[in-house]
């Protein structure tokens, strides 16, 4: 049975914590050495490859990396910026834009917004790590990053954290929410939320790491999905959502988890018995002949046609830890990870980055 978190426990995780400061900001120097324009026709991999990408509104794509800044590419060349430029900090989890043109980038070390002129850094209302055991077990838990962004139909800035729940951000203050939700970790952190979608009806859905299942925003209520309700698994990975609004969820790759869709009535589970390529799902992207993509952490990327699983080859190449998958404006499939990123036009695959 679905569990309703009421409107008087949303007041109560609602209790604003206003920024205390807007931040850094460091504008865009175009002649600074480490923004000018790559001529290279290839981007070279950062040491732990990448981790997201936005298509922009011109059709050209921002890149996130696990290391190494961000790469804005336009199909010829690309820039890459660090935190020489701005950024908060080179570990960059998550991107997203707003109806205002911003862009926003989710860091170990909170927010970066950047304007299209200069980046500003804004942190998180700060919880206190100090304690050493992040540091020691996992020093990725951070409830100071932001691991996950995506935006609402009012324009709020949605932000999952790495310990810490979600944030709402309206460009002046934080209000927190889903911050007890799944397992407590040491030092008090709770919520891991690694990825945040909103879907065809303008509802936001979270993942919770921490054993949290799913919760959906519907106006001002949330319901939680778990193992007793029909999801595989309570540690989710990702969230997408089809042309059809379905909702497609992707887990950890624990116990009997697999790849579980959800229509709005039930859930339907397809698991390794079913064919599925792999547990542990990354990034779920449906093409524009309605099939769907998975991208799994250590294994292979997969396609689901509708009847059949299969891993995807090209040339007899497999392609392994596939961390985001999309499409640009003419419906090309882009993919990509900690190997690098390749461009699919149903025919031809190109490879866009070099390892060189």
């Amino acid at each position: 049975m679905n569990r309703l978190i009421g409107n008087i426990t949303l007041l109560i995780l609602s209790s604003t914590i206003i920024s205390s400061c807007k931040g850094q900001v460091k504008s865009d120097d175009i002649t600074s050495e480490t923004e000018k324009t790559q001529v290279a026709s290839k981007i070279p991999v950062p040491q732990n490859g990448f981790s997201n990408a936005l298509v922009d509104k011109d059709s050209s794509i921002w890149f996130s990396s696990n290391g190494g800044g961000i790469y804005h590419y336009n199909g010829k060349t690309f820039k890459n910026y660090t935190e020489k430029d701005g950024l908060s900090s080179n570990q960059v989890f998550s991107i997203a834009s707003d109806q205002n043109d911003n862009l926003w980038f989710g860091t170990q070390n909170g927010l970066t917004k950047y304007d299209r002129k200069q980046f500003e850094h804004i942190a998180l209302p700060y919880q206190d790590t100090t304690s050493g055991w992040i540091g020691e077990k996992y020093p990725i838990l951070n409830p100071n990053a932001a691991h996950s962004l995506a935006t609402d139909n009012d324009n709020n800035l949605w932000i999952g954290t790495g310990g810490g729940g979600a944030y709402k951000y309206d460009g002046i203050s934080f209000k927190p929410y889903l911050t007890e939700i799944g397992w407590k970790y040491e030092g008090s952190f709770q919520n891991w939320i690694p990825f945040i979608r909103k879907d065809n009806k303008g509802n936001m859905w979270f993942a919770s790491m921490s054993n949290g299942g799913v919760n959906q925003l519907n106006g001002e209520i949330f319901t939680q999905y778990l193992l007793e309700d029909g999801l595989s698994d309570n540690q989710v990975r990702t969230i997408y959502c089809d042309k059809s609004g379905k909702i497609w969820i992707g887990f950890n790759g624990n116990r009997n988890s697999g790849l579980t869709v959800y229509d709005g009535n039930s859930f339907q589970t397809f698991s390794l018995e079913d064919g599925l390529c792999n547990q542990r799902i990354r990034s779920i992207y449906e093409d524009k002949n309605g099939a769907i993509w998975m991208g799994a952490d250590l294994a292979n990327l997969c396609v689901f046609d509708g009847q059949n699983f299969s891993e995807f080859y090209y040339n007899g190449q497999a392609f392994s830890d596939v961390l985001f998958i999309l499409s640009d404006l003419e419906d090309n499939i882009w993919f990509g990870g900690r190997n690098g990123i390749w461009k699919y036009d149903g025919q031809t695959l190109t490879e866009i980055t070099t390892n060189e």
